[in-house]
Order: structure tokens, then sequence, then C-alpha cells
């Protein structure tokens, strides 16, 4: 049921059948603010280290329906829906085609107007770095959570994700497994040899996950900084972080074949 769950929800992303507005980080950062404000729940959201657990009832309650004597197929719509909602970068997807016809044609002004809907000017990072971070928090780190915890952990990662500003540090401990297990893709789909140390590094320390998870993405891919075409850096990032998908994918299929996840 994972990898079927996984493939009707990917193809449903991807020929963009969901709605535009199928998304859910505006209610998340309600959902936030409405904790932060309600005279009984305030006090325990603006604890430092539990408050970030306040944003977890809703994935709890879904767990706790999903308890209940529910028949397969019921199952299988809710992680779909969980599965489509989380996925669901549209914007994002929209805004990086705009770009890349924007580049071919020369277009500066379209081009830099569709760069700062995917990347911020006061941004550090280049566009292909933020393809792999999106990446990264649209599509790896959740079907990783959903592989661990299903469709609460899935929905729990979408309200820590959308709040990932306000819970920086508690966002640290959630994707520091991901990121290492992305590390491992990478390790497979680009220079094994090049990356093999970083990620061996990035196990001794919690460092910022963001840094670690682009140095093992500018190690493992190697790409030649004196490119003189301004979408090679973008191509082949975002063509890394792709591959990377696509190989935990295989390994999910290959470990329900083996009977290690159902």
């Amino acid at each position: 049921m994972i990898v079927f769950s996984l493939f009707i929800a990917l193809v449903l992303e991807r020929l963009r059948i969901t709605p535009e507005g199928w998304q859910v980080n505006d209610a998340a950062r309600r959902f936030d603010t409405w904790l932060s404000e309600h005279e009984t729940y305030g006090k325990a959201r603006g604890h430092a280290t539990f408050g970030p657990f306040l944003l977890l009832l809703p994935a709890f309650l879904l767990a706790v329906l999903m308890l209940f004597n529910i028949s397969g197929f019921a199952i299988l719509l809710l992680n779909i829906l969980v599965l489509t909602l989380a996925f669901n970068c549209r914007p994002y997807r929209e805004a990086l085609k705009r770009w890349y016809l924007a580049t071919e044609r020369d277009d500066t002004e379209s081009q830099a107007t569709a760069r700062r809907e995917l990347l911020p000017d006061d941004s550090a990072l280049s566009l292909g770095q933020q393809l792999v971070w999106l990446n990264f928090r649209y599509f790896f780190a959740v079907i990783v959570w959903f592989i661990l915890l299903g469709a609460p952990g899935v929905l729990g990662y979408i309200f820590l994700r959308a709040n990932a500003e306000r819970i920086s540090r508690f966002m640290g401990w959630v994707d520091w497994l991901p990121v290492r297990i992305a590390g491992v893709a990478f390790l497979l789909v680009g220079h094994f040899s090049n990356a093999l140390q970083p990620w061996l590094s990035s196990l001794k320390a919690t460092p910022d996950n963001q840094d670690v998870l682009l140095s093992l993405a500018e190690a493992a891919e190697a790409f030649p900084g004196d490119s003189e075409e301004e979408s090679a850096e973008p191509q082949a990032m975002l063509g890394l972080a792709r591959r990377a998908t696509i190989i935990l994918l295989v390994a999910v299929a290959v470990a329900t074949l083996m009977g290690w996840l159902v």
C-alpha cells in the first residue's frame, strides 16, 4: 500500500490534477497563530522545547482515527489525500517553468520575477541550491516520514514545515534523519568518493541541516563553476535531487517486494 499510495499521489501532483488551491500551508500557519494567541494553549506553545509539539495535534487526531477499524480502501484514500497535500508545490513548479522559458528567450525582467518567486532576494543560496532544498522539503523528506510514520507522520511534517521559520531549532531535529538519508542517496547517484567524507562528518555533529544537505549535494554533483550557461547549475542540481528521490522510491519498491514494507 505504501508504494501504491506514493505512486498515485506523485502522478496526481505531476499531472496537476488536484486543484490549484489544494494546499494546507496557510491553514497550518493560522493554526500556529491560533495556538500562540489562545489563552489556554498560548503559554505552552511559547515553550521553546515542547511548544512545537502542539503543531502535531492534527497528526495525532489522524493517527487516532486510523486506529479504528476502517477499511483498507479508506486508509489508501487518506494516504493519497495527505500525500498530495504534502507534495503540492505547484507555485514553485510554475515559477521554475517560467524562469526556464525566460532564460531561453533572454527575457531578463520575466526571469528576475520568476526567480524571486523561487528564491528571496536576501537569500544567500544559488537557484540550484534552492531547488535542491525545495525538492527535499516537498518530496524526499515527505517520503521518508511516510515510510516511517504513515499519513499521520506526513501530516505532522506538513504543519511543521509550514511554520519552519518559527520553530527552526525543532525542525533541525525533524530534518536530521531525512537529510542524512538524502546524503546516502546523493552518494549512490552522484560522485560517491567526493561526498563520502562530508557525509561521514555530518553524522558527528548537528549543524544546520540545510548547509549539510547543500554541501553533500555539491560534493556529489561536482558541478563546474565556470559554466557560462545560466541554467546549467539549476539543471544539474535539480537533476541530482530528482535522481536521489527516484532511488528512494526504488528502495521502497524493493523493500515492499521483499516483504519488509506493506
